[in-house]
């Protein structure tokens, strides 16, 4: 699939698992909140959303990706960081967990105007997940409520263009034999509880002019690395400038943390950014594999890709 090459891509960390103020910046590529030096303080919670701003020629494109668990943490974050719900162009849900949709009814409430939500069909199952603890969920999101408030939808199964400048890659393809959906994920389908393959979990790619490909991923229940394969196969670019998110590899264990190590390594990001869901211990792991290369995502923090 053609892929327009954008002039930069920068993404905001709205809302992630993570705050902290004495993380280190790389000017110019990773910039950090200096404390003090906004209206409101940022909050840490659960979930994620960011603030997606694309160029292209003096054009200028701003996407939500996610809304995070609830509205508290999203609309305080968004106002601290000087964002508006009205300023959005289009807004994308990764995947239908609520810890990525919480704050979507009111964002959409909050706005006057139509707006343009991209998601996979499948996103509209209840969810439920099964643990040591007992049974959580169900959760669901609605379509007719989002219609409601002014959603106009964009629902998607395979490949398709955000506003004709991003990608959204579908139902991911299959590539490695070490990364399967963890075993205590359900969904619902035609009133059945069934394993949740989560066929509804896809990657935001964008092109940068002369850098390569950005993704960035909301849990990568499918895993972090058929997500890049698969986006490298669907624009025909190989070169990876960043890959963002949550990687959801902590819970999968030490052989699932070792063998993804292998594959990122093999593709050679220039940047990573891992945070929400990926766990103490992967991140541990990530930060002494590629200690030129990864960053915690925090709460705050602005990646910029081009010009």
């Amino acid at each position: 699939m053609q892929l327009p090459a954008l002039t930069s891509v920068t993404v905001e960390v709205l809302v992630d698992n993570f705050y902290d103020v004495f993380e280190t910046s790389r000017p110019g590529l990773v910039e950090r909140v200096a404390p003090g030096r906004l209206p409101k303080p940022l909050v840490a919670a659960h979930g994620l959303a960011y603030w997606i701003t694309l160029t292209s020629n003096g054009q200028v494109t701003r996407l939500v990706m996610d809304t995070a668990n609830s509205p508290l943490p999203f609309f305080n974050n968004l106002e601290a960081l000087s964002h508006a719900p009205a300023e959005a162009d289009a807004l994308v849900v990764s995947h239908g967990h609520p810890d990525h949709y919480g704050g979507l009814i009111e964002f959409l409430g909050r706005r006057t105007t139509p707006l343009p939500i991209y998601l996979h069909e499948d996103s509209f199952f209840p969810k439920l997940l099964i643990t040591p603890r007992g049974r959580i969920g169900p959760w669901a999101l609605k379509r007719e409520e989002l219609e409601k408030l002014g959603a106009v939808l964009q629902v998607n199964r395979g490949p398709a263009l955000v506003l004709d400048q991003a990608l959204l890659t579908g139902t991911i393809e299959a590539s490695t034999p070490y990364e399967t959906p963890l075993p205590g994920a359900k969904r619902v389908v035609a009133g059945q509880e069934e394993h949740d393959p989560f066929t509804d979990e896809q990657a935001l790619v964008m092109n940068v002019a002369g850098r390569g490909l950005v993704v960035v991923a909301g849990c990568s229940h499918p895993g972090v690395v058929n997500m890049i394969r698969y986006a490298q196969k669907l624009t025909g670019i190989e070169k990876l400038a960043a890959l963002i998110g949550g990687f959801h590899l902590t819970a999968g264990g030490p052989e699932l943390i070792r063998q993804t190590i292998q594959g990122l390594t093999a593709l050679n990001p220039e940047l990573i950014v891992a945070g929400h869901c990926t766990g103490f211990k992967a991140l541990s792991q990530l930060a002494l594999a590629f200690p030129d290369s990864f960053m915690v995502s925090c709460v705050g923090t602005r990646v910029i890709v081009g010009q």
